[in-house]
This record gives structure tokens, sequence and C-alpha cells, in this order.
């Protein structure tokens, strides 16, 4: 049997996100220590942008599909040109891009998915850091609007099974009293 023996560790992590990890059952001891591993045991890419952006994007994948919900990953600023094909540096039309629990990159200004990481530029990805964020974020919001989900699920449960008890009662009960 092999015997690891662990250090401490101080880190650093906003304290909105360590929160909102709490409440979700998130262990960000656990998490932090299996991503150094995976840092530090796994090929790194090779110097690709795009490759370490997409391995990150494939961890998160299972959690977005889990939770049923989608990350805001990037933003970028779509080029307006003039009525003479010139583009106008000071103008042009902000957009977001998310990822999406099936792999695919929604960008809202076209109302577009796409499937292709190199068709977005590299500078409109959020840094790591705020992409994490972004996923506590959204763990956070898709646990409270499941719960509430689930409570209006169990209320209308009750009401039915009240309605069915009652309407189901009563033509018994005319039924014996024809009898």
């Amino acid at each position: 049997m092999v015997c690891t023996v662990k250090e401490k560790l101080t880190l650093s992590v906003d304290k909105e996100v360590v929160e909102k990890a709490k409440k979700l059952g998130i262990n960000i001891s656990e998490i932090t220590e299996n991503v150094l591993k995976g840092y530090t045991s796994a090929e790194k890419p090779n110097g690709s942008v795009y490759d370490a952006y997409q391995k990150l994007f494939d961890a998160i994948m299972p959690l977005l599909k889990e939770f049923g919900c989608r990350i805001k990953i990037g933003e970028g600023l779509e080029p307006v040109m003039n009525k003479k094909g010139e583009l106008l540096h000071d103008e042009g039309v902000d957009y977001d891009v998310f990822l999406e629990s099936d792999g695919s990159f929604y960008v809202d200004f076209f109302d577009t998915y796409i499937r292709d990481i190199k068709k977005i530029d590299k500078q409109d990805f959020f840094s790591p850091e705020k992409i994490l964020s972004n996923l506590v974020d959204a763990l956070a919001k898709s646990k409270e609007t499941n719960e509430e989900k689930m409570r209006q699920i169990m209320m209308a449960k009750r009401i039915v099974d009240a309605m069915s008890e009652t309407l189901i009662r009563k033509p018994s009960a005319k039924s014996s009293e024809k009898g």
C-alpha cells in the first residue's frame, strides 16, 4: 500500500466563489488536488491556446450536462463597416460566447452554434479563472432553479392527489346512496 503524504497549501480564491462552492457541496481542496494531479501528470498541449481551452471545456461539460446549464466563456466585438466598406475603429457590436452542455459554442449576436473552437477568436475567451467563476455561478443558479422546480412539482402533485382523492371519493359516495 502506497502512503501519500499531504502538504498544506494556501490558496486564495474569491470569497463569493468559495461560498457558492460550499452551497453546492463542492470540495475545493479535492478539486484543486485533482486538477494539479492532472496538470502535473498529463501531457501538456502543444503550445496551442485552443487545445488548452478545449481540454478545460471537455472537463466542464459533464457538469453542464448534469446541471442542465451553459456558461459564458467569452465575449467579443464584431467590427462594423461604413457604407464604403471601411472599418469603423470606434464602433462594433458586442457579442457573448457560451459553452453548451453538448460541447458546442453558441454566439448570441450571430444566433449560431459552432463546433470548431478555432472559429472563435482566441482573444474572445475569458481567462480560466473567469470561466471557472462563471461555472460556479451557473451551477449554483441551476441548483436553485431545480430545487424550486422540485418544490413546484411536489406542490402540483399534492394538488392532483387531493383532486383525485376528492373526485374518486364523491362518485363512490353517490353510487352507494343510490344502491
